[in-house]
């Protein structure tokens, strides 16, 4: 990748669909987002560059791409062969999760509780001892 720095959720969906590069994510990502209303595998193999449409092993992993792209809530899978967007593009879908995910960060998280515990072992250990 030239002089970018690489996209931390680029990266981690290339970790869902092996055999692809960064590269050739944020390609499918683009395809994604070029079309429109119901959409099949072969209208976003069709979107690709030909290093993708020639490479068996590629195009098979655009369905895994898409697979975990439902998986996230990005897509929906209405029929078999079919997926729709719940979104214009990945980025406005994440928009609303990353707010969500800022507001769970701000919680401050609870100290643990040792009394609560100690007092459930002790009425244990009276309840089998006696």
């Amino acid at each position: 990748m030239s002089g970018r720095s690489r996209n931390p959720i680029v990266k981690m969906l290339a970790w869902k669909a092996r055999k692809l590069s960064e590269k050739d994510v944020e390609l499918i990502l683009a395809a994604i987002a070029s079309v429109g209303g119901v959409f099949t595998l072969t209208d976003v193999i069709e979107r690709l560059p030909d290093e993708i449409k020639v490479d068996r092993n590629k195009r098979r992993r655009v369905g895994n791409l898409l697979q975990a792209l439902v998986s996230i809530g990005y897509l929906s899978k209405p029929s078999e062969r079919k997926w729709i967007k719940n979104a214009p593009t990945l980025s406005h879908y994440l928009t609303q999760h990353l707010l969500d995910l800022s507001s769970i960060e701000r919680i401050p998280p609870r100290p643990p509780t040792r009394g609560k515990v100690i007092a459930h072992r002790q009425r244990l250990d009276r309840t089998s001892s006696g």
